[in-house]
């Protein structure tokens, strides 16, 4: 018995660990944490790329700002003319061919077949030879039948004599290459040799069609010799050298840099194709270093985005691109810079809290990177920070326009303050203040197409999507105004008990309005089976409970078919699926308990959930059966309407239907207090208007 307790113990112990160690290697392989390397591989590449074309002071097309003098005499290979004269050299090969013998022995099988087949027809042809058999020998060797009848009919001396010409005079041209292109040249030779034997007139005819039609190209090239030739040549070319004397101009001030310019420059040692490994290496363990500080940043203040993996993959795809672009416009002036796009697109779309993180470890990569000074550090920084504090909490697209135009402003009047420092001329202001003021435009116009490509793409519930949907004028609010009217005024008081309630907790209330604005718009396929939308007699006094609970429970389902076909954010679909988490529809279940009172289960009438987990979803969930039951209630006053609410989210608890939610008991009593508060401003009494006398 003490064995047997210990075996299990043991057991238990050895599938915990193995548990705990397969939950730890699934996290390990889960994309929340690959991630991570992958942006540090990625912020690698991009930023040794920039930092490399950086490192090259002068560039092929690039003007030249400072006369540049060669310090010592030497002598040095012209790349250029040497590669002209490679070139040139190669193009005077004329390949080498060799002889195709399996085309060859093909070749010879052919005509043999041909002589045997017409030696038969000679020796089967006492008389004549009848006009279909004639008619297939000449079709399919393609002959006339003009040579046909001097085959049959001629003599057999005469026969095997201009046979054996034809043999020989093909074994003589298949024992060297002939090419196609001079194949014709071959055939007509052939032609003179026959003119010249002491032939008639016909058997030259028949040798001349015979050669036509036999002889072919058997050459193929010598791809082993050909390339043997090339790598002689190559081997052979004597390099062009050019002789640069000391105190040589190499390349004059203004002038545009050529290939061969910066051949005489490297050299010299005066351009370095190297980047130094030890660089490479300090870049990459600062990068290291802030990945981490960003994995531990994410995971407390933006926990919502280090559990979507869409969201992960939007912050890196944004930092990436703005960087790469970046690195490009830098090219033109240090002025044009586009990082402000970066908490542009993700304080739009991931909130504030990861713009922040993101600019704080992109700053210092650029700034270590770019080697920059002060002046170009506090650039950097105001294009990477300033947005953050300039943009408003809910934003509409006018408000990232606006903010840019701020930023561009922002830009002018620091290339103002650093042109004054440098003393530049009217001319070098007025050049780096339209670059600033074109990046931070530029800047803005991509984060706008950044952000409409990724609501599109990930379905986001950005501000700005989340404002079109909310408008009245939106086509599927449109149609639900208009096929369920009821229903669409059931939305509309939901809408504001839910925001209203949103911001007292301090959840999305931009959110919470288009949840409740789509929350039943499955309702549009059959509207006339819900209460809200009935004129007259209510068809479910017709139907049994269980076809009316099947068609009520369809609602959601129908739902997400409509805002998947409308491509509403997955918040929104959320939101449509949760909003009645796993509740009885109680009606339909008592009915159906009066009707079988022993047979019905709680389970048929339920829906199938899942229970609300956000708190935009739990507003969404208490609003709707809260807005159902004060419409359908009698004599209402303010104590009435307390006791309604109260009674329903006492239920829920109950229920165990707001188990899965963040909220607190707290904000539990504070979404019902503004429930209360919402509601009992819409009894309040109005003056009668007296009715007009009939005349």
């Amino acid at each position: 018995m003490i064995n047997s307790k210990r075996i299990y113990q043991i057991k238990k112990k050895v599938l915990n660990y193995f548990t705990l160690l397969l939950h730890q290697l699934r996290r390990i392989l889960s994309f929340q944490f690959w991630n991570y390397p992958l942006y540090g591989v990625c912020l690698f590449f991009i930023l040794w790329v920039s930092y490399s074309m950086g490192n090259i002071t002068l560039r092929e097309g690039q003007v030249v700002l400072r006369d540049i003098v060669a310090s010592k005499t030497i002598e040095i290979v012209d790349v250029k003319a040497t590669e002209e004269l490679k070139n040139n050299l190669l193009t005077t090969i004329v390949p080498v061919y060799k002889i195709d013998e399996g085309f060859v022995r093909d070749l010879k099988k052919e005509y043999a077949t041909f002589f045997q087949e017409l030696e038969t027809i000679r020796t089967g042809s006492m008389m004549s030879v009848p006009f279909e058999v004639k008619e297939e020998f000449c079709r399919k060797w393609k002959i006339t039948p003009g040579v046909f009848e001097w085959f049959i009919t001629s003599p057999q001396e005469k026969y095997d004599s201009l046979k054996n010409v034809f043999l020989t005079t093909m074994d003589n041209n298949l024992t060297q290459p002939v090419r196609e292109g001079k194949l014709e040249e071959t055939i007509l030779e052939n032609y003179s040799g026959f003119e010249r034997m002491n032939l008639d007139i016909e058997e030259i005819r028949v040798l001349n069609l015979l050669i036509s039609r036999f002889l072919k190209s058997n050459a193929i090239i010598d791809v082993a010799q050909t390339e043997q030739q090339r790598n002689e040549i190559i081997k052979n070319i004597e390099p062009v050298k050019r002789l640069i004397q000391k105190g040589q101009i190499l390349v004059r001030k203004g002038t545009i840099a050529t290939r061969s310019d910066l051949e005489s420059l490297r050299a010299l040692g005066l351009v370095s194709d190297k980047y130094e490994f030890y660089l490479l290496f300090a870049l990459a363990i600062v990068i290291a270093f802030t990945l981490v500080f960003e994995f531990f940043y994410i995971k407390k203040y933006a926990p919502d985005v280090h559990q979507k993996n869409s969201l992960l993959l939007i912050r890196i795809l944004t930092a990436m691109g703005i960087i790469a672009l970046n690195s490009l416009t830098l090219r033109f002036s240090w002025y044009f810079i586009l990082l402000s796009a970066i908490p542009f697109v993700l304080y739009t779309l991931l909130g504030r809290n990861l713009a922040l993180c993101e600019s704080l470890i992109i700053f210092p990569l650029l700034m270590w990177g770019e080697r920059a000074d002060f002046m170009r550090s506090f650039y950097i920084f105001l294009n990477l920070f300033l947005p953050l504090f300039l943009l408003d909490k809910t934003i509409k697209r006018r408000d990232l326009v606006k903010t840019g135009f701020w930023m561009a402003l922002v830009n002018v009047m620091m290339s103002f303050i650093f042109g004054l420092q440098d003393g530049n001329s009217p001319l070098v202001f007025l050049s780096n203040s339209m670059y600033g003021f074109g990046g931070a435009i530029v800047a803005s116009i991509a984060a706008l197409g950044g952000i409409s490509l990724f609501e599109t793409s990930f379905h986001l519930s950005s501000d700005f999507r989340l404002l079109e949907l909310v408008n009245p004028t939106h086509p599927l609010l449109k149609r639900l105004m208009m096929e369920a009217p009821g229903t669409y005024s059931h939305s509309l008081i939901m809408a504001n008990l839910a925001e209203t309630a949103a911001e007292t907790i301090g959840a999305n209330p931009l959110l919470a309005r288009a949840g409740a604005y789509y929350h039943d718009i499955g309702k549009i396929k059959r509207p006339y089976f819900f209460i809200e939308n009935q004129i007259g007699e209510n068809i479910h006094n017709r139907l049994s409970p269980y076809l009316s609970t099947l068609v009520i429970q369809n609602h959601v389902k129908d739902g997400l078919e409509i805002a998947r076909e409308y491509r509403l954010p997955e918040e929104i679909q959320d939101i449509i699926q949760r909003h009645h988490g796993t509740t009885v529809l109680r009606y339909f279940y008592d009915k159906a308990l009066k009707q079988k009172r022993d047979e019905v289960t709680e389970f048929e009438f339920r829906y199938a959930g899942p229970r609300p987990q956000t708190r935009e979803e739990v507003l969404i969930f208490l609003a709707d059966s809260v807005e159902a039951a004060i419409r359908g209630a009698n004599h209402l006053t303010s104590n009435r309407v307390e006791a309604i609410v109260t009674g329903i989210f006492q239920n829920y608890l109950r229920d165990n239907q707001l188990d899965d939610t963040p909220l607190t008991m707290r904000e539990i009593r504070k979404i019902s207090d503004t429930f209360v508060m919402i509601l009992s401003g819409m009894l309040h009494a109005r003056v009668p208007y007296p009715e007009n006398e009939s005349e």
